[in-house]
């Protein structure tokens, strides 16, 4: 029992079809691109004013800081709880 594959499964094979590279009249081929290119998206971050964003720097630099010493006092303890 052999099954007929669809032509149109196997567009390599298929030389009716001329979607991936348009042929003119001459016989030339045009450019078609694999990928689109990328637009670049605008951030919430480049509408902000300096001050804004001097305001979130800043802020996660104080939550950074207390971060670190909430853990330089949780690894204190668990130290000496671990060498008890």
């Amino acid at each position: 029992m052999t099954t007929k594959l669809d032509p149109r499964l196997i567009p390599a094979q298929n030389l009716t079809d001329s979607s991936p590279t348009t042929g003119t009249d001459r016989g030339e081929v045009k450019d078609v691109a694999i990928f689109e290119s990328r637009r670049p998206r605008k951030r919430a971050w480049d509408e902000l004013s300096e001050i804004d964003r001097a305001v979130i720097l800043e802020s996660v630099r104080q939550r950074r800081k207390l971060r670190a010493h909430q853990d330089r006092i949780h690894n204190e303890l668990f130290g000496l709880r671990a060498n008890r």
